[in-house]
């Protein structure tokens, strides 16, 4: 009891503590294993690492919670970064690649990429940060990123069909970026903010 309420307070100070994210990824229109968005978004991105050099599925729960303080003390740097800390986070504590975590993530980018879609006409900025947020979360509802507990060969099946129809979907929507000759995604220091919706 004494070790949870020594964490809390722990996790509080460190998060009053932060440190912004300071050299955030840009998103570039290839969509790719190697994809990196601000501080927390792409696979094995960022690189924090236990002192064990553990995997973090290697960690017992209280290492687990040391590196989720390591986390914590990184500020995202948007709304969309946010949720892939937050996506992070839950892998750590869960000790794997949960299903949960995928659906949860996948979930919340809708909702944000709803709220940007719902202003992006003759915006550019939010059109991007729409965009951003469809295919960062179609990723998680894929064969491309597959959970440590999927239920064998239903969860399979829907993953592949949903990795099948993101695929094609993001073929045409890239033809339809070249006709127009603009880019996908947030340009350099372009933050996807949903308090600057306008």
């Amino acid at each position: 009891m004494l070790y949870k309420k020594v964490l809390i307070f722990t996790l509080f100070f460190t998060h009053l503590h932060s440190s912004p994210c300071s050299q955030p990824a840009v998103a570039y229109d290839k969509f790719s294993t190697h994809f990196r968005y601000g501080c927390f978004c792409g696979r094995d991105y960022p690189n924090i690492e236990h002192p064990s050099k553990k995997s973090y599925k290697e960690l017992n729960s209280s290492q687990r919670q040391e590196l989720i303080i390591q986390y914590q003390k990184i500020d995202p740097y948007d709304d969309i970064d946010k949720l892939c800390k937050e996506h992070d986070i839950c892998y750590i504590k869960q000790g794997k690649e949960a299903k949960s975590c995928n659906t949860t993530i996948y979930s919340k980018l809708r909702i944000v990429e709803t709220k940007f879609r719902d202003t992006s006409e003759n915006n550019l900025s939010n059109t991007q940060c729409k965009n951003l947020a469809y295919d960062i979360g179609s990723v998680f509802h894929t064969i491309f990123s597959p959970a440590d507990d999927e239920n064998g060969v239903l969860d399979a099946g829907m993953l592949l069909m949903n990795g099948a129809i993101t695929t094609i979907n993001k073929i045409f929507q890239e033809t339809v970026d070249v006709l127009d000759s603009t880019p996908r995604y947030p340009k350099t220091k372009q933050k996807c903010l949903l308090d600057a919706i306008n």
